[in-house]
């Protein structure tokens, strides 16, 4: 990504205080959205899956958050998550477990829409 921004028609800059994934509360940091995001950003909300340090310190010590994302191919074929908002935090022993992987060096995998769901449903 570059270093400019794309100010957008009617709002500017349009910016965002940004606000942790998991317990939702500001991280104090302000996204300038302009272009990328139609309309007018509301005052707060979600711009990264990175969560705040109180979080990462509290869940992801021993845990591994998992993020349900739809996955495309940007222009230069790399993967580009949009998350669907859904997470579930899990603990490393049962992440490798179920995926049968190393756990990720953040603390944080994307997951196809229908995982959260499976490995929440109810028998």
């Amino acid at each position: 990504m570059g270093n400019y921004i794309t100010l957008h028609p009617k709002y500017g800059v349009n910016p965002t205080v940004s606000t942790c994934i998991v317990c939702g509360k500001d991280t104090g940091e302000v996204a300038l959205l302009g272009n990328a995001y139609k309309g007018e950003a509301p005052m707060h909300m979600v711009t990264s899956v990175e969560p705040c340090a109180e979080c990462r310190e509290k869940y992801l010590k021993e845990g591994v958050m998992l993020v349900e994302a739809n996955m495309e191919v940007n222009r230069r074929g790399k993967p580009n998550y949009k998350p669907t908002g859904k997470l579930l935090i899990v603990k490393e022993s049962a992440f490798k477990h179920v995926f049968n992987v190393e756990v990720p060096q953040r603390h944080i995998a994307f997951v196809e829409v229908g995982v959260l769901d499976k490995i929440t449903e109810q028998e």
